[in-house]
């Protein structure tokens, strides 16, 4: 998306401000680095790590793909 944006500002500014950074692709990021580091922290299950931690990086995950599709 960067490489698109970059092209888009060499070329024109109307069509710069069709692939301004949004709001939801920034959330996105952030449910996505989360989930990331929740699966990456509990993917060891000899520490004896709730289900509900996993379940909720997964959750996270889901999330993150729909702000994705929803933000396109």
């Amino acid at each position: 998306m960067s490489a698109v944006r970059e092209w888009a500002a060499s070329q024109d500014s109307k069509l710069l401000e069709a692939v301004a950074v949004n709001n939801l692709g920034k959330w996105k990021t952030a449910t996505q680095m989360t989930a990331l580091a929740i699966l990456l922290a509990t993917r060891d299950s000899s520490h004896g790590v709730a289900a509900f931690a996993v379940g909720s990086g997964v959750a996270l995950l889901y999330t993150s793909a729909g702000l994705a599709l929803w933000s396109l």
